[in-house]
């Protein structure tokens, strides 16, 4: 299997939150590496377009987020166009307390019935299309990519609650911790993405 490194990794030295390049390198390939041995062969399939009546229940203002209710188990809904990364993030959820992972081989119903829209992008922005069909007012969306966040907040038109580095969670209680400051903000009132 060939696979190309990133030619660029991005740093946020410009907006405070300077990485040390070499460390953020190394956490990729020990997570890329962790990540390939857990490849999944379940099918995924993605309909092109919502029936009518889904459709006109899209959400008319897509920055209007109605806040989560509080719950015991919040329903994620996990879209990824890197497979390897897939894997890591559905064993990290299924290994969380607080989160019950979809698995509808439909990505829209999955996402219908989701309190939480766990979703990546890379360059082409297809998430865009299907955060177009999908009512987002009571959904918290979380976008991880190995994009730059001015990057991703620039190009994918829709809310955006929480943008996170694909690489930055390395272990299970990263995650977990994550997912703490993500439920505390996400069951919050008067939230503007961040």
């Amino acid at each position: 299997m060939l696979f190309i490194w990133p030619q660029k990794l991005y740093t946020y030295s410009s907006i405070g939150q300077g990485f040390d390049t070499a460390t953020q390198y190394n956490i990729h390939c020990a997570n890329i590496a962790k990540s390939l041995t857990r490849l999944s062969s379940r099918p995924i399939t993605v309909d092109k377009f919502l029936s009518p009546a889904a459709h006109s229940k899209q959400c008319n203002n897509s920055n209007e987020r109605v806040p989560l209710p509080f719950k015991t188990c919040y329903t994620v809904c996990l879209w990824q166009p890197y497979f390897w990364l897939t894997d890591t993030y559905s064993a990290l959820i299924q290994g969380n307390d607080q989160l019950s992972l979809l698995n509808d081989a439909n990505l829209y119903a999955a996402a219908a019935q989701a309190d939480i829209l766990f979703f990546s992008s890379g360059g082409n922005f297809s998430v865009n299309d299907i955060l177009e069909q999908i009512d987002l007012s009571d959904k918290y969306v979380i976008i991880i990519s190995t994009y730059s966040e001015q990057e991703i907040r620039t190009n994918i038109k829709h809310r955006i609650d929480h943008y996170q580095n694909a690489y930055l969670v390395d272990s299970q209680a990263e995650f977990d911790q994550f997912i703490a400051n993500v439920l505390a903000k996400a069951t919050k009132t008067g939230l503007t993405a961040s």
